[in-house]
């Protein structure tokens, strides 16, 4: 999965989560999986100035890429940008920093 970014890459975190929750109210996100991979990033905004989504569609989108089953916009909620990979499985990933553009890549096993 790939995060594009408008500037630097900004402070980010990959982990475990037993499910997968709105950022803000906490309330679960009924989609079914393996295993959840939440990805959180800060401070960063998925709208505009105007307030205008600059993520658009979803919040669930089909990804249909082997183990990784959906990717969830679990929230852009007081500077703070969160990202839920929907798995088959746990297994590993690794995370990588990219410019030119700037992006965050999220490259999980099948």
């Amino acid at each position: 999965m790939v995060i594009d970014l408008d500037g630097d890459v900004t402070s980010y975190s990959v982990r475990w989560v037993d499910e997968l929750v709105q950022d803000g109210s906490g309330e679960p996100i009924d989609v079914r999986g393996g295993a959840y991979l939440q990805v959180t990033l800060k401070p960063a905004n998925a709208h505009t100035d105007e307030g205008k989504p600059t993520w658009t569609g979803g919040p669930i989108f089909q990804a249909s890429l082997g183990n990784v089953q959906n990717v969830v916009k679990t929230g852009d909620f007081e500077g703070v940008v969160g990202v839920g990979l929907v798995l088959d499985h746990r297994a590993p990933f690794s995370v990588a920093e990219l410019t030119s553009p700037h992006r965050l890549v999220i490259d999980v096993a099948h």
